[in-house]
């Protein structure tokens, strides 16, 4: 770029003094007694014509230099509408299809065993941008992907990219080899599971009841989840046999490279806090540019709609009145704080079941109410600035219907209940209504 700038001012300069030199060679001829008559006036001629003729070159070198910019410009913008683009087609992604095809998109390593069985593998990265919207990282896209061997996955001879996070549980388990699809609905099961239920998951993988879980009970339950949803086969013995002889990351973290260790109930509920605190974090990074420990409450509010279905006009109101209450940082929100609210997120279900029953009468629940209940389902309690920010976010959604300081179970469910829904391994929505009530 820099050569072709010099090239061009150049090329400028010269034309500038070709201009010049026409009008100074006519006046140079005169003053040396040209006294030719029409031989001049001919000389005279030709000079306005070659003057002419450059000041015309000049101005279509101007105007092809400006048409040439403009290009250079409209590229530019096209480029960025092409990135813009890009993340709307992946939040689609994320939101709508199934967690196989997610899986496929953003897995960036294509796996191949020395019986010649390919899977796709997924890195800590792809895993965060396979659930984050809006996320920096972007997916490869569906059969893109880096052939890897048995060979390449246990000397670790790839690059995957490592979480910034101290401590990451991310890396550890990149440490230890990729992700397998159904390492994939795991993280997620842990993920989207409420803390108060985690203990009800851990009795699902202890098959045997011995308080223990070893990596055959993992690896049977884990590829049952899995393969429900993607129709991949049955689960058979030599299916548990290969599976135990997968190079994951996450098996060898939990279970050693010779599946010998066990994971206990309280490595299970460790597992799911770290899990869980990572992300959090990484997503509260996302907002967090210039590392001081606060985000913004129209930055909190932009995370806590970015899965909603409500109409894009309806969320820019929505995100001004937050920040008209609050303009810049105003007083902020911390990691801590914003934990509080992911925890709920992640409660989102058992919220409007308890909403449900708690407001039968359809009158509303303040705020006092709505914390408690909060802090109930989440087993954290809700930050006092936070519930406000949410009362304000939540504020006149349906216009004229709600009394002011009081909101509605339908008004929670659709700033806060498809979040759970798009981020777990089960898609279906979890909402009740009238109906259920009746058959109860």
């Amino acid at each position: 770029m820099l050569f072709r700038s010099s090239k061009m001012s150049t090329s400028w300069r010269s034309l500038l003094a070709l201009r010049r030199a026409g009008p100074l060679a006519l006046s140079h001829r005169a003053n040396h007694g040209s006294s030719g008559g029409s031989g001049g006036s001919g000389a005279a001629q030709a000079g306005l014509a070659l003057a002419a003729g450059l000041a015309l070159a000049a101005k279509a070198y101007s105007e092809s230099q400006r048409h040439q910019l403009k290009a250079e410009t409209a590229l530019q913008k096209k480029s960025s509408e092409t990135d813009a683009e890009i993340q709307i087609h992946e939040n689609r992604v994320r939101m709508f299809m199934t967690r196989d095809k997610i899986f496929n998109y953003f897995a960036s390593f294509q796996h191949i065993s020395e019986s010649g069985k390919r899977d796709m593998m997924m890195t800590p990265k792809d895993f965060y941008a396979s659930i984050t919207p809006d996320c920096a990282i972007s997916g490869v896209g569906s059969g893109v992907h880096t052939l890897i061997t048995d060979k390449e996955v246990n000397e670790g001879n790839y690059y995957w990219g490592r979480s910034a996070i101290k401590d990451s549980l991310l890396n550890q388990i990149g440490d230890n080899g990729l992700l397998y699809y159904s390492d994939y609905c795991f993280l997620l099961t842990l993920l989207s599971t409420p803390k108060r239920l985690v203990n009800t998951v851990f009795n699902l993988f202890d098959v045997s009841g011995d308080e223990h879980v070893d990596a055959k009970e993992f690896a049977f339950v884990s590829t049952k989840m899995a393969y429900k949803k993607g129709g991949f086969g049955n689960y058979t013995h030599n299916t548990q046999e290969e599976i135990l002889a997968h190079s994951s990351g996450l098996l060898n973290y939990l279970f050693g490279k010779d599946r010998s260790k066990t994971l206990s109930r309280e490595g299970f509920l460790k597992l799911q806090t770290d899990l869980l605190d990572e992300i959090i974090e990484w997503e509260f990074s996302e907002y967090d540019k210039d590392g001081s420990g606060r985000i913004s409450e129209r930055d909190l509010c932009s995370f806590l709609l970015k899965n909603s279905k409500i109409p894009p006009k309806k969320i820019t109101a929505m995100l001004n009145r937050i920040e008209k209450k609050w303009p810049k940082k105003g007083r902020g929100v911390s990691l801590p704080s914003f934990r509080t609210l992911f925890l709920l997120l992640v409660a989102g279900a058992e919220m409007d079941r308890a909403l449900f029953f708690l407001d039968v009468e359809n009158i509303g629940v303040d705020r006092q109410e709505f914390e408690k209940v909060a802090g109930w389902v989440s087993h954290q309690p809700l930050s006092d600035h936070v519930a406000e920010v949410l009362f304000v976010l939540m504020d006149d959604i349906v216009p004229g219907v709600q009394e002011k300081g009081r909101v509605y179970k339908e008004d929670v469910a659709l700033v806060m209940g498809e979040w759970r829904c798009t981020r777990g391994a089960d898609r279906k929505s979890t909402r009740l209504n009238s109906s259920h009530l009746c058959n109860l």
